[in-house]
């Protein structure tokens, strides 16, 4: 892909925007029509000009106007708030544009340019008010934002060798009932579908009616009930060395039933269930566990109630390494830790969802080359709502959870299987949303930046 001076590109976009700003300024007036939003949070170097203009160096709380390019340095992260809500994070070494933005009750509209970098967007209320109103335009495709939450990027080298960093899935939900989220350890969420990656860190959230099967690597299973949090601590396993592998999972609220794999069979001490009130361990088995509220009862000598209930369908548990529980007896209850389980009838609740190993579930899918080697591409995840990519060949539409490249030389938009782990997990991204140490990341001097894109 040739490479070429930015400004003739840039220039070539903003001269309409840019004249219009300048007949404003030159009237004497504050362009307050042509405000667009401002910033709500600036580290490293990131300003803004319009065509003949000077550059304006931005800092909180810098007003934003239509026609301006935002760029940051390559150690530099903008986030962008507008006047309908919408917030956009804008990546180190990235140009993005306002080109167009209206506000008025007729006719909302919203459009922006992405000339090189990547950004995330979580959308106000204009394009949850008009699903056609806010579209996102780069070099080979055209981003329509419907009501959403996205990341795109126009990636090099970079992505690759981001994607190199990422881990391995610790598994796949094999079946999802329903609305199931994953939450990483970043804080960041996303949809969870059928054959989507669990990473460990995860933590899987279903809703009231929701539930998921999930497989993972050492063949052990887990269906997650409704309403359930439940928490992939760490996995890890490889079929060439199963004496070394380690399963540490924690249930913070609601249910799950399980069946045990590799490491249950070769290292019994390295798989642990950990709940409020104990840690189960297993001996090669197949079980059920119910948080009924908080999962503690703060009465000593409860024995129902709040607490945690635990029954067992093949081989044998046991809690804190002692009070084993095997498939003849009776299911157990305990109230808060260091409490001997008591015996009870019945678990607290019908349990609807089946057995993990009833569920016939498809081989999980080859790692996606794609997502490993995204390669000159435009990649767009989408995390809520809906958007579309389209090209001049085609258009594919995303839900929350899908993903679709565009290759810099042009071509069709592709779906992907999933979202790229290097992209769901960009850390610069993850730590704006979260309020993670930006400063951390990136050295209080700023480089100078480039004058190249690709286009």
């Amino acid at each position: 892909m040739a490479r070429q001076s930015v400004l003739p590109i840039l220039n070539r976009h903003l001269a309409q925007a840019g004249a219009a700003v300048a007949l404003c300024l030159l009237a004497g007036l504050a362009c307050a029509a042509d405000k667009a939003g401002e910033v709500a949070l600036a580290r490293g170097l990131a300003t803004a000009h319009v065509a003949g203009s000077q550059a304006r160096i931005l800092g909180s709380g810098s007003s934003l106007y239509v026609g301006d390019v935002i760029t940051t340095g390559p150690r530099s992260v903008a986030l962008l708030k507008l006047g309908d809500g919408s917030r956009i994070t804008l990546r180190p070494d990235t140009s993005f544009q306002v080109e167009a933005y209206d506000l008025s009750e007729t006719s909302p509209s919203a459009v922006f340019r992405l000339f090189k970098g990547g950004l995330r967007a979580v959308t106000g209320f204009m394009s949850k008010r008009n699903p056609n109103a806010v579209r996102l335009r780069t070099s080979v495709a055209t981003i329509g934002i419907r009501g959403t939450e996205l990341d795109a990027r126009l990636c090099g080298a970079d992505c690759a060798e981001e994607a190199k960093q990422r881990p391995t899935p610790a598994g796949r939900a094999g079946f999802v009932k329903g609305t199931v989220i994953a939450k990483a350890a970043s804080g960041r969420a996303r949809a969870v579908k059928a054959g989507g990656p669990v990473y460990s860190g995860d933590s899987l959230i279903t809703g009231n009616s929701a539930y998921a099967v999930v497989l993972f690597r050492d063949q052990s299973r887990v269906t997650v009930m409704p309403n359930t949090e439940f928490r992939v601590d760490r996995l890890t396993y490889d079929e060439s060395a199963p004496d070394e592998g380690e399963g540490f999972f924690s249930l913070v609220r609601g249910g799950l039933r399980a069946v045990s794999g590799a490491i249950g069979q070769y290292r019994r001490n390295a798989y642990q269930m950990r709940t409020a009130v104990a840690t189960i361990g297993i001996r090669g088995t197949g079980y059920d566990l119910y948080c009924a509220g908080a999962c503690v009862n703060p009465d000593a000598n409860a024995n129902s109630g709040d607490g945690l209930y635990a029954d067992v369908s093949n081989g044998t548990i046991d809690f804190d390494g002692s009070h084993p529980l095997n498939a003849d007896q009776p299911p157990v209850f305990i109230g808060n830790s260091g409490m001997v389980p008591v015996d009870v009838a019945n678990m607290p609740v019908e349990i609807t969802v089946p057995m993990p190993d009833t569920v016939e579930l498809p081989a999980p899918p080859p790692p996606d080359p794609s997502a490993a080697n995204p390669g000159e591409a435009l990649m767009v995840s989408c995390y809520a709502g809906n958007c579309s990519v389209q090209t001049d060949e085609n258009t594919v539409d995303l839900e929350a959870g899908d993903a679709a490249k565009v290759n810099l030389s042009g071509g069709p938009a592709e779906a992907l299987p999933e979202i790229p782990a290097f992209q769901a997990e960009d850390p610069i991204l993850n730590a704006v949303d979260v309020g993670g140490e930006l400063l951390q990341m990136f050295d209080s001097s700023t480089a100078t930046e480039g004058e190249e894109c690709t286009e």
